[in-house]
């Protein structure tokens, strides 16, 4: 061959590397766009049974054809103190038995049906072409299978014409010392930061000859080490315990490559004969059923010391400033649950996004539970703890519209992208109900200024209106945890009844004010937090109602619209927000 062919194919082979690349992400997206709803259910589902944390990991990984991108998931799971480490624990080494999946499916290029798979990418192809989504998302998994394939035929190919030229042949039957080998294949993944990259050329110059299968599982052994660099990236700037989850990746993938490799260095060349002889002597084959047994042994024999493995990695990571490792809440300038190394896989990040939306309604029931402890008692001397929720829940408005802008960018599905738009609807509506707190907290120092007092009956009164948004408030908050809008008669009932009160008290309060009962300045600050109070109960519903976008919607007629309904993909309309003589302008607008 001459220098010029050599050059062709090693292009060939780097352009037949980028389109199984393609084919793998096309049909892991597809795949997890299909599953989305499956894969949140398994998160869900997570428990301190290391069994089911295994058997997770290997079907999420299985899913999104990539243990690192897991692995990144599990950490910023970790970090957001959603997951222990233990539970991490059984789902790292599931990850890393369902990434062998990719293996097994290179392997089948040693079949004579190479070309029946690339085919595929045709009718994969033909199929996106239809109108219906699901259609379109198993016509992207077909054509990723085809793709793939296709990837493999051009790779294989390349490097067989690459094995002619003696010079190269020869560098790769010479380059024996297992020591070597090792660190060929951990230096050559971290470097691309994809095992299924690495696994794939390994069993492509195995079928070509340029190495035999020693040396192919001495490389092997490398590639679970230098997959462990992606996770090791992740955890930099993380919390302590999202520290401690890449050292547990590290050291179990690290545990299982020494001890594969004191047994395969000290076992005979007849051993490597026999693999050599099963599997119809296909080396691809004896390559994917090594690194599935390599992962599954390492798990039986790991998988008792789940609980003992965290407290390995706390010997390298010391937890100085909170306890476990976490961050205390409002202390923190970042959300809880968004991490940007979830946004790989948008189901789940859609899953953490609905998490941050119900600690941020957390927030502003307790500012509200506050702002009306404090009028009541006319006592502000809580207020600290209130602005600290309320620069809180600001702060998560602006970070929750960020991450879902992000996530609608990704890979989703129509009814996630519907979804997705609810959300910023979802937590516009609640930064409002903490900005009528905010109101009332005002309110509450207009009293103090005008040394003026609610009486005994009007605080009755607000407590009775209050109760009743308490209970619209848990319905719907229910309501959004479990998706459900089944009880949209219930909430409706309760919102008018909300209406209600305030009609019946603003007319009681305008009687006690004619009949010299109270002030002037006491009368105002009763209407106006009434007034609040009633607003707020709409921002409630409002929250209930975004669901109707994305879930099987129940009669129209159980949508009542307020004053403070908006489409979902819009912001809150500015006179929404504007304050008449009697609703004060939140300080923080």
């Amino acid at each position: 061959m001459t220098t010029l062919d050599i050059i062709k194919s090693i292009l060939m082979l780097l352009g037949g590397l980028g389109v199984f690349l393609i084919g793998i992400k096309a049909m892991g997206d597809n795949l997890e766009a299909m599953a989305g709803n499956k894969l949140k259910g398994l998160f869900n589902k997570i428990s301190n049974n290391r069994f089911s944390g295994v058997a997770i990991g290997a079907g999420v990984t299985a899913v999104i054809q990539s243990s690192s991108a897991t692995t990144v998931m599990i950490i910023g799971f970790v970090n957001a103190g959603v997951m222990t480490l233990a539970q991490a624990t059984s789902i790292i080494m599931g990850a890393n038995i369902g990434t062998t999946i990719t293996a097994q499916i290179v392997s089948l290029q040693s079949l004579p049906i190479t070309a029946f798979f690339a085919s595929l990418a045709c009718f994969g192809a033909f199929m996106q072409m239809s109108k219906k989504d699901r259609i379109r998302n198993i016509g992207s998994i077909i054509a990723g299978i085809g793709v793939l394939f296709v990837g493999l035929f051009v790779m294989s190919n390349s490097m067989k014409d690459v094995s002619k030229v003696p010079a190269i042949a020869n560098a790769f039957q010479k380059t024996t010392n297992p020591f070597l080998l090792v660190l060929l294949g951990a230096a050559i993944t971290a470097l691309i930061q994809s095992s299924s990259a690495t696994t794939t050329i390994i069993i492509g110059m195995g079928m070509s000859g340029l190495i035999t299968l020693k040396s192919a599982i001495f490389i092997t052994l490398g590639i679970n080490i230098g997959t462990c660099i992606t996770a090791v990236l992740a955890s930099i700037g993380s919390t302590p315990n999202a520290k401690k989850t890449s050292i547990i990746h590290l050291s179990f993938n690290m545990f299982g490559s020494l001890l594969f490799f004191i047994v395969c260095f000290f076992l005979p060349n007849s051993f490597y004969d026999w693999m050599g002889s099963t599997f119809n002597g296909e080396i691809a084959n004896q390559i994917a059923m090594f690194h599935t047994a390599f992962n599954v042994i390492t798990t039986l024999l790991l998988l008792p010391f789940v609980n003992v493995l965290p407290k390995f990695a706390s010997l390298f990571v010391k937890d100085k400033s909170t306890k476990d490792g976490m961050v205390d809440e409002l202390s923190s300038d970042k959300p809880l649950y968004l991490d940007e190394r979830i946004l790989g896989t948008p189901s789940i990040a859609m899953m953490m996004i609905r998490k941050e939306l119900i600690g941020m309604s957390k927030l502003a029931r307790e500012n509200l539970d506050l702002s009306i402890d404090c009028i009541v008692n006319r006592d502000l001397s809580q207020k600290d703890l209130f602005d600290k929720r309320e620069k809180r829940i600001d702060m998560l408005n602006k970070e929750i519209n960020r991450f879902t802008t992000k996530v609608s960018h990704e890979h989703i599905s129509y009814i996630s992208e519907k979804e997705s738009a609810s959300y910023y609807y979802v937590a516009s509506n609640i930064e409002r109900v903490g900005d009528y707190a905010q109101n009332i907290i005002e309110y509450t120092q207009e009293l103090i200024d005008y040394d003026s007092i609610f009486s005994d009956t009007a605080k009755q009164e607000i407590m009775d209106m209050k109760k009743t948004i308490d209970e619209l408030s848990d319905e719907v908050s229910t309501a959004f945890e479990n998706r459900d809008i089944s009880r949209a008669d219930v909430i409706l009932d309760l919102e008018e009844q909300v209406d209600t009160h305030k009609t019946i008290l603003e007319k009681r309060h305008l009687e006690r004010l004619n009949k010299g009962l109270c002030n002037a300045e006491s009368a105002s600050v009763f209407l106006s937090l009434v007034s609040n109070l009633e607003r707020i109960a709409d921002h409630i519903q409002n929250v209930f109602k975004s669901m109707n976008a994305y879930i099987t919607p129940a009669p129209k007629s159980l949508f009542k619209t307020t004053h403070a309904e908006h489409t979902p993909e819009k912001k809150p309309a500015n006179n929404d927000k504007k304050p008449t003589n009697n609703d004060k302008k939140p300080t923080n607008n």
